[in-house]
């Protein structure tokens, strides 16, 4: 019997093939010799995986009827409050109980958002450049994405409303606006407290919401914050944040809060598409919250990712210098370069064959076509490996350059 070719039975979205995010998610599991500055992924040898043992059994043999069950869409109740104390702690705004919702990461979030508020051919509009998995999704749910314009200091916001005005102009109805204003992915740079003022002043005479993704908002070398867009305008924004980066990716937890109609959306949302984030994980991440074991470790984490940015620094400007201009984060996990005549997508496979791996800047940008920019994540690439890995990466620039 042969096998039936059921492509042209997929939907059209399904069509496009593996997307840029397949692709960087697969090269970052690659091993061998290579020198990984690919996937944003957090480092493992900070797992506290003792303690992590110990929070899943005391949940397993003291919570059975909750940790191994079904949870309620919007998370359970005891971590919603862990979460409340949590904002309460560094946000002078928290959430009232409906207007949080646990979520199974930031990319769930993005998800259940979108399913909430947009309908075929509604506008998001985005940073250039912006996180290229928001893309995929907003796209999936078939939002049209609207570029606004950054600068070497983040998002310029007078842009949103020339792009919400863009936009209109094209029938295109904007519903949102997509943020990361801590540490940017992919440029690492930290947006002003005045420019997060601004965003929310133009938002609300936009009649905007504001989708601040809060990713990296933990993970300042120094510990220090910045107000946050959901702290100054909690009636035009819908907070987003996750805790792979902190806890562990593994248990896909995140949250999201905002307005109690939104969240009540996403909540609707959640429950036809996976009804609820792993309970197992919620009582862990539970524990680790109320026990202090989630503040203490922050310090740790901090310190650990900030000396690989010193590392990769010094790194590039030893065997780069003058190759290409770069970002000196301040926390997060990356750093943006821009290597002034390059097609960094052309630069990719010859960076590979020289044992080292980036991410292109093409995808990055909502609008398509040829970037000189390339991101690094230094977040798991040990300190000793980072110069070979700038080394790798010149020797690749000058084989392209000729």
């Amino acid at each position: 019997m042969s096998t039936p070719d059921w492509f042209g039975r997929l939907a059209e979205r399904a069509q496009a093939g593996p997307s840029e995010l397949s692709a960087v998610l697969a090269l970052a599991g690659s091993g061998g010799d290579l020198v990984d500055f690919s996937g944003g992924f957090p480092d493992p040898e900070l797992f506290d995986t003792r303690l992590l043992a110990e929070l899943a059994a005391k949940a397993i043999e003291t919570r059975p009827e909750v940790a191994l069950q079904y949870a309620s869409n919007r998370g359970l109740p005891g971590l919603r409050e862990a979460l409340r104390a949590d904002f309460a702690r560094t946000q002078s705004r928290t959430p009232a109980d409906d207007e949080l919702i646990v979520t199974s990461g930031g990319v769930d979030a993005m998800t259940l958002i979108s399913k909430a508020m947009l309908d075929p051919g509604d506008g998001v509009l985005v940073e250039a450049p912006s996180y290229l998995g928001a893309f995929s999704v907003f796209r999936s749910h078939e939002g049209v994405c609207v570029s606004m314009r950054n600068d070497e200091h983040g998002l310029i916001p007078a842009s949103l409303a020339e792009a919400a005005a863009d936009a209109r102009a094209r029938g295109i109805e904007p519903k949102f606006a997509y943020v990361i204003p801590d540490f940017q992915n992919p440029s690492g740079l930290l947006l002003s407290a005045e420019r997060r003022r601004e965003i929310v002043d133009t938002a609300r005479a936009e009649g905007l919401l504001v989708l601040e993704d809060v990713a990296y908002r933990d993970l300042a070398f120094d510990g220090s914050t910045l107000p946050s867009i959901y702290e100054l305008g909690p009636d035009v924004t819908v907070q987003v944040g996750t805790f792979s980066k902190t806890f562990s990716p593994g248990t896909r937890l995140g949250w999201a809060a905002g307005p109690a109609q939104v969240i009540d959306a996403m909540a609707q949302a959640k429950t036809n598409t996976d009804q609820c984030a792993g309970a197992l994980g919620q009582c862990m991440l539970e524990s680790l919250m109320r026990e202090g074991h989630y503040a203490r470790a922050l310090p740790h984490l901090q310190r650990a990712y900030g000396t690989r940015a010193q590392a990769l620094m010094a790194a590039l400007d030893e065997h780069v210098g003058s190759m290409a201009t770069w970002t000196r984060p301040a926390g997060g996990f990356f750093t943006w370069l821009d290597v002034p005549g390059v097609d960094t997508k052309l630069l990719a496979p010859v960076a590979i064959d020289a044992g080292v791996a980036f991410v292109p800047g093409a995808p990055f940008f909502a609008d398509p076509g040829a970037h000189s920019q390339l991101r690094l994540s230094f977040s798991r690439t040990p300190t000793g490996r980072m110069g070979e890995g700038a080394r790798r990466l010149a020797a690749a620039i000058g084989f392209q350059r000729g």
